[in-house]
């Protein structure tokens, strides 16, 4: 006799595979990566399913993310029915894709390509010479306002920063590659006035 233990999002699925049966399955966005997530969680979204057939395709204020790098949430009803979520969102550090196959983007407003509010974490204001972390004061505001350039300049709208917490939210009006990325002026610029 063999026994298959199933851990993370696949014990999930196999749980609502059997709670739920085949068809309902079917229709669930699929997750594998165990340190991704969904609010609300897969098993949540199939049994709401099951009470009240097509509530998956008008999920309120989706959320995909990922532990310690950070979430995106989708701005009123998505229809989250068998997205392929693990090849269509992928956090990186201080980075989000969603549809990194651009060929695979839908016109702006269907899918995933709408308006959502992004979380990056991982953002923190360092001195790279002594490895200082700052929380306050001067740095930190100019680090803010160099937050503010970045979102303006991705086409994104600066909502907050948390210097604390390392968390940065932006809000977007649809989908491409949103990041924090160093270059090289703006990497000697953190690195002297972080």
């Amino acid at each position: 006799m063999y026994s298959i233990t199933l851990t993370g999002h696949r014990a999930g699925e196999a749980a609502v595979a059997y709670e739920y049966g085949a068809e309902i399955e079917a229709l669930m966005p699929k997750l594998r990566h165990a340190d991704y997530y969904t609010e609300p969680k897969i098993q949540e979204l199939a049994a709401k399913e099951r009470v009240e057939a097509g509530y998956c395709r008008r999920v309120e204020n989706f959320v995909v993310g990922r532990h310690g790098y950070g979430s995106i949430k989708f701005i009123g009803e998505t229809d989250v029915r068998r997205l392929d979520l693990e090849s269509l969102v992928q956090f990186n550090n201080r980075e989000v894709i969603v549809y990194m196959d651009e060929s695979k983007k839908p016109p702006v407003g269907q899918g995933l390509n709408k308006p959502a509010e992004v979380t990056l974490l991982n953002i923190k204001c360092f001195d790279k010479k002594t490895g200082q972390h700052y929380t306050e004061g001067p740095r930190i505001e100019k680090y803010k306002e160099m937050l503010k350039r970045k979102a303006e300049d991705q086409g994104a709208e600066f909502v907050s920063y948390d210097p604390v917490k390392g968390e940065w939210k932006f809000r977007v009006k649809h989908f491409s590659r949103y990041s924090l990325r160093e270059d090289v002026d703006e990497s000697s610029y953190l690195s002297t006035r972080c």
